[in-house]
């Protein structure tokens, strides 16, 4: 029996141990909730004659500290990321609509003295509820063309440690919402306003930080195919205009397929040259009007590829990237209201596996027109570690 209880106590002396180390496990969540008063910038004719162009806008954001268990924690200074919820009452212009959005959020800290501390921010997601242009219905600003967009916020801001479990925050932020030309038109509807956060640390974390500094030394050199789709809505700008809708045109397809061999030259960084093959159904069609009613015709006998080279720079923080390119159809045949041959582009991709990866971008001209957005998916063909 001597035995038996000693067996017992010693198993309940490891379930009490157990308990005691689930018990204080980190809570690696916050909570923000935060409020701002700003201005809808004059950026189209028609907002430049709205009298008060105040919103409020209102957020909740639930969010997850990084406390460098990963190697890009600690390369981009044990940033937070999470998920948010913003809504937006433009006050005296209720005919805008109610948006509201929901985006994923990204916090940077810059530096920090004491208990102030400095951070940026990178909110990237869906807007709905928006009040678009509708000649129908009188309403004629030419901001939004549809209900749903994209939602884009960047802001920067000094937070202050109040206590154990809150930060009172002060930000400047800058917030966009168009379409990415789903449909015109989309001139865009941009906001700038100071915001005021409070944000709650049920467990405040500490990262713990050593003395030798983090250095990754693995660089590889990979090989990626991948294919991408889009729909893109074109209005006509021919002669006749005024016998139409203002935005009267039609919706176009966009597909195609790439292969990109990139270069990683640092922990965070890798370049690299893209070629692709791009069918634009815009491209192989032209509009024209007859007896005030709007036709599509094509404009080639055979459908024309376009062929295109797109020299990218690539961010990486972790399995999320960032790529930024620039690229040129070569043999783009031109006309008047096209797109320029010339285009830019715009891209988050996450990598599903370490061969799979999906990808949302913007495909852009003039260094600031939308003309697609696009979805790709690919896959890693070769992965070779540089020695």
């Amino acid at each position: 029996m001597k035995h038996f209880y000693l067996c017992v106590l010693i198993l309940f002396s490891a379930f009490c141990k157990s308990q005691v180390h689930e018990t204080l496990k980190q809570n690696f969540f916050a909570f923000s909730g935060g409020a701002e008063y700003g201005k809808v910038l004059a950026t189209n004719e028609p907002l430049q004659n709205y009298p008060d162009r105040q919103y409020m806008g209102y957020s909740f954001q639930v969010l997850k500290q990084t406390n460098g268990k990963k190697d890009w924690e600690k390369l981009y200074n044990y940033p937070q990321y999470g998920i948010g919820f913003s809504a937006f009452d433009f006050l005296k212009n209720r005919q805008m609509g109610s948006p509201f959005a929901v985006y994923g959020v990204y916090n940077a800290k810059i530096r920090q003295w004491g208990k102030l501390k400095w951070y940026h921010s990178v909110n990237f997601g869906i807007s709905f509820n928006s009040n678009p242009f509708d000649e129908d219905h009188g309403y004629y600003n030419t901001s939004v063309g549809s209900k749903t967009n994209m939602f884009i916020s960047l802001g920067t801001g000094m937070y202050y440690e109040l206590g154990k479990h809150f930060d009172l925050g002060l930000n400047l932020k800058f917030n966009h919402l168009s379409n990415g030309s789903l449909k015109f038109p989309n001139k865009g509807l941009n906001s700038v306003t100071p915001q005021f956060s409070l944000v709650y640390y049920p467990e405040r974390i500490i990262p713990k930080r050593s003395d030798s500094v983090f250095v990754n030394s693995k660089r590889y050199n990979t090989l990626e195919f991948s294919v991408f789709g889009g729909r893109k809505n074109i209005f006509y700008r021919g002669p006749q205009r005024d016998e139409l809708k203002l935005y009267e045109g039609y919706n176009y397809s966009v597909y195609g397929a790439e292969a990109h061999y990139m270069r990683q030259y640092s922990p965070k960084s890798a370049y690299g040259l893209g070629i692709g093959i791009t069918m634009d159904e815009q491209y192989n069609h032209t509009m024209y009007v007859s007896d005030s009613t709007l036709y599509q015709k094509k404009r080639f006998s055979n459908d024309q590829l376009l062929f295109s080279v797109v020299p990218t720079y690539r961010l990486m923080i972790g399995k999320l990237y960032v790529n930024v390119g620039a690229g040129y159809y070569i043999f783009k045949k031109e006309r008047k209201y096209d797109a320029p041959a010339f285009f830019q582009r715009i891209a988050l991709q996450y990598q599903i596996t370490d061969r799979l990866f999906a990808s949302f971008g913007i495909n852009a001209y003039d260094l600031h027109i939308a003309n697609y957005l696009e979805w790709k998916l690919g896959y890693t063909f070769s992965k070779k570690q540089r020695k």
